[in-house]
């Protein structure tokens, strides 16, 4: 893509959309994948990586696969609250830190969605770091949608604004943010000119959502979701959330 940021001249920056899958609930091991993925982008001469909703660890999918997965007393469910718990990532904590140490090293910028844990709550979180590994941007999703309330706590309108990083005003939004009239509009307002659409996964209406978004906000949008096997969601969780049954 080619942009042109006011107080420089027209220049290409290459983007890469990471769509792979995490080791869902796995913190040490996404860690590791992510480093894997980012470096093979950078080789590539990517500036700017991004990530999909929530990667570390893994969008919790089995809220949709099974209504056994969220009652109150399921043990199962009980332990994959648990590990989900244990595997989210801390800011600042060991985890943001590699982020940060990672997006210095490959002199890229670094967008990845994270379970964050703050105190006792989890929130779905967008962290922005700049190529010399200072955290730019964190995003909260202003409104989990639905069952996803189960997990994740409200975030707020802090951080609705692109930054500049690199050259260029860079901002992102989470899934079904992209409905918000007035989120997506504070976002056009702060001169954004690269947008990453952060989704579970990019299926035809995130698609148009993020198409509508380019057109609207005059900018270039990186929309980017992961992947998710049906094999890899928790031994704990009832049979059919497994087999998608």
């Amino acid at each position: 893509m080619q942009i042109s940021p006011m107080s420089a001249a027209s220049r290409v920056v290459r983007v890469a959309a990471v769509q792979a899958a995490p080791v869902f609930l796995d913190l040490p091991a996404s860690l590791d994948r992510l480093e894997e993925w980012a470096r093979r982008a950078a080789e590539q001469q990517a500036r700017l990586i991004a990530f999909g909703e929530t990667w570390l660890v893994g969008y919790p999918e089995w809220l949709d696969e099974s209504p056994e997965a969220a009652l109150w007393g399921h043990r199962g469910a009980q332990a994959v609250f648990q590990r989900l718990v244990e595997n989210s990532v801390s800011v600042p904590g060991p985890a943001a830190d590699r982020l940060g140490k990672l997006a210095r090293e490959l002199r890229a910028t670094l967008v990845v969605g994270v379970h964050e844990r703050a105190g006792r709550t989890l929130y779905n979180t967008q962290l922005t770091y700049g190529p010399d590994g200072s955290l730019a941007r964190r995003h909260r999703k202003l409104m989990p949608t639905y069952h996803e309330r189960l997990i994740w706590g409200q975030g707020d309108g802090a951080a609705l604004a692109a930054v500049a990083v690199d050259g260029a005003r860079v901002g992102s939004l989470i899934c079904w943010e992209h409905w918000m009239p007035l989120t997506r509009q504070a976002l056009h307002d702060s001169g954004e000119e690269i947008h990453v659409a952060g989704w579970p996964g990019v299926q035809e209406m995130h698609q148009v959502a993020s198409r509508s978004y380019a057109f609207e906000g005059r900018c270039f949008v990186v929309a980017v979701g992961s992947i998710l096997r049906m094999k890899d969601m928790p031994p704990e969780l009832p049979p059919g959330t497994r087999t998608g049954s």
